[in-house]
């Protein structure tokens, strides 16, 4: 019984050895990048994403507000020598019978199609943020 206790020890020890040193080559490359203000930053796709500006007019933690408010995000999506400027926005839309998502768009760059979505912008605003670095987290996928 012991011997079988050791054998199978000394088993489980290589096997998770050889599995942990193992690349998987089924790894995709990410699509999702956090960027800030008046930075930059390539993903996977070799899409470059700037962000210009980010205003953001979310009610603060902690405050009573009379609406949610938004998180405007204008940035500059580049590859090889083609550009196209985006506006996305996460929060309620100001047109009451909008059925346009204004968190995503499509565009087209260099002859491929990418769908952009703004997934998030932090920090998130409380009564104390003011003044803190601001960046968004933009997901640009292949369509």
């Amino acid at each position: 019984m012991l011997d079988s206790v050791k054998w199978f020890s000394g088993f489980l020890i290589v096997g998770a050895t050889l599995f942990s040193s193992c690349k998987s080559s089924d790894s995709q490359p990410t699509d999702l990048v956090s960027v800030g203000l008046h930075q930059s930053a390539r993903l996977a796709s070799e899409v470059v994403v700037r962000v210009d500006s980010i205003q953001d007019s979310r009610c603060p933690t902690g405050a009573t507000c009379v609406w949610a408010g938004q998180a405007k995000v204008k940035m500059l999506l580049s590859k090889d020598k083609d550009s196209t400027a985006v506006s996305l926005i996460l929060g309620p839309s100001l047109k009451a019978d909008s059925t346009k998502r204004i968190d995503s768009t499509n565009v087209t760059l260099s002859n491929q199609a990418y769908k952009v979505i703004l997934r998030d912008v932090y920090p998130y605003p409380t009564v104390s943020t003011q003044g803190q670095p601001q960046a968004a987290v933009v997901q640009v996928t292949k369509i």
